[in-house]
């Protein structure tokens, strides 16, 4: 179990709250006007055409780039203000292309889980490299690592502490159906106690449409499209499903976008 407790957010108080944020690189912004809240219970898809700024998006709300305009607010504690309270209560499936090469799997989540101030295998469930099939290469350097073994040590540290929020970028890439299907299992089991969120950049909307609770499309850097509860339900029932909605909202933002820049 954790050294230290994985504090909570106050009742009533969103584990995450993006105010009307500008976010890029330079003094280019790629998003902008972005305003979301995710609480307790909820697990939001993040779906969009490549270069619609999910990952801006998300780089901005854990803090690895800088705010042009806004606020990010994790479990009531600004990240501007207060990076430390509020990073220890999100855990981040980081890119694989960003792990560290040099060290090994082991080593990876022990530097990850002194961080956080818990133990190394402090999961919410025992066992979670055997589970996840990455118990074998966890004394292999990462550089030597196939795609989905990195994914699978990229999901293990944001796990690390049990912490409220979870926040993965196309982290199912690269992982076999089996794992990817074990890994959803276990996110919705946490979303349904009540006590985590979980957000999920990716392009596999078949996931989103089965386990998501809500649902934002991104466009031009932008929060394009919203899909709540309700929505889901309606759009799941639909001829084509929740698939063909998203299809066809990418369709006309690729073909608005086009339009824009012809």
């Amino acid at each position: 179990m954790s050294e230290a407790p994985m504090p909570e957010a106050p009742a009533g108080v969103p584990l995450l709250e993006v105010l009307d944020i500008a976010a890029g690189y330079g003094r280019t912004p790629i998003v902008q006007g972005a305003n979301l809240a995710v609480r307790a219970g909820q697990w939001l898809g993040l779906l969009g055409a490549n270069g619609s700024g999910k990952s801006t998006l998300l780089r901005a709300i854990t803090g690895q780039i800088g705010l042009m305009r806004g606020a990010v607010m994790i479990g009531g504690h600004p990240l501007a203000g207060a990076a430390v309270a509020a990073k220890r209560r999100f855990g981040c499936a980081v890119e694989v292309a960003d792990l560290p090469e040099a060290l090994t799997g082991r080593q990876y989540l022990e530097m990850v889980a002194s961080v956080r101030g818990c133990a190394p295998d402090d999961w919410p469930l025992p066992g979670l490299p055997e589970h996840l099939g990455a118990a074998a290469w966890l004394d292999t350097v990462i550089g030597a690592c196939s795609l989905g073994t990195r994914a699978k040590f990229a999901i293990m540290a944001a796990l690390l502490g049990v912490p409220p929020l979870l926040i993965l970028d196309e982290s199912l890439n690269g992982l076999d159906p089996v794992v990817s299907w074990r890994v959803r299992l276990l996110l919705r089991d946490m979303v349904a106690t009540g006590h985590h969120a979980v957000i999920l950049s990716t392009h596999m909307v078949e996931a989103v449409g089965a386990f998501c609770t809500d649902v934002v499309f991104m466009a031009e850097g932008r929060l394009a499209y919203r899909w709540n509860a309700a929505d889901l339900r309606a759009a799941r029932a639909c001829e084509g499903g929740f698939e063909a909605a998203v299809m066809n909202r990418i369709m006309d933002a690729v073909a608005i976008g086009a339009e824009a820049r012809s």
